[in-house]
């Protein structure tokens, strides 16, 4: 009689197990943190640096705004893939003020003050990770969402709520980033 034979289910790229989407997971962290730390951090840049020296070093921003007091306002931004984005002011005389990173709790709560449209949003924090338009039902209007990191270290997103024109901010929250969720690679909070 012949052995009996027995089948082993492999993990596949299509189906991989924990341990393999544990060891993805951190190798992507690692990889990520390798790449922050070769050089220096944009916040690292003085006050008063020309601001053709920040772009030669950290490329052009993804948001050029020009502002009624004749200076620029300047939004570097890792969207839509990471979790932060750097605004700066540039003078007249094309120096940076500070670094200021405004994917944050904190900074989230200018939108209380004053009517936002679209534009000073994307002015604000950038262009978002994600647009989803809502045409029809009680919540009609425009969603913006962005990728950022709580000081718990949670991936969550902050979604700002347009209203039915699409430009003009109804809401803005905050929820955990279904996406980044560490529960989905089988770890818990």
């Amino acid at each position: 009689m012949a052995p009996a034979m027995t089948t082993q289910t492999r993990p596949t790229p299509a189906n991989p197990d924990a341990s393999t989407m544990r060891a993805l997971l951190v190798a992507t962290l690692l990889s990520g943190t390798f790449l922050l730390t070769g050089c220096a951090p944009i916040t690292s840049v003085q006050p008063g640096t020309p601001a053709k020296d920040v772009v030669s070093k950290y490329g052009k921003p993804k948001v050029v705004c020009p502002q009624s007091d004749g200076s620029t306002r300047l939004v570097w931004t890792s969207q839509p893939a990471g979790e932060a984005a750097w605004a700066t002011k540039m003078t007249i005389d094309k120096r940076v003020s500070g670094f200021q990173q405004v994917l944050n709790n904190a900074h989230f709560d200018v939108l209380n003050s004053g009517t936002w449209t679209a534009e000073m949003v994307r002015c604000e924090f950038g262009p978002p990770a994600e647009v989803e338009s809502y045409p029809s039902g009680r919540n009609r209007g425009t969603v913006w969402s962005y990728h950022y990191m709580s000081p718990s270290g949670l991936f969550k997103l902050f979604n700002v709520n347009f209203g039915e024109d699409g430009q003009t901010v109804r809401s803005f929250d905050t929820d955990v980033d279904p996406e980044r969720d560490p529960s989905m690679f089988g770890f818990s909070n």
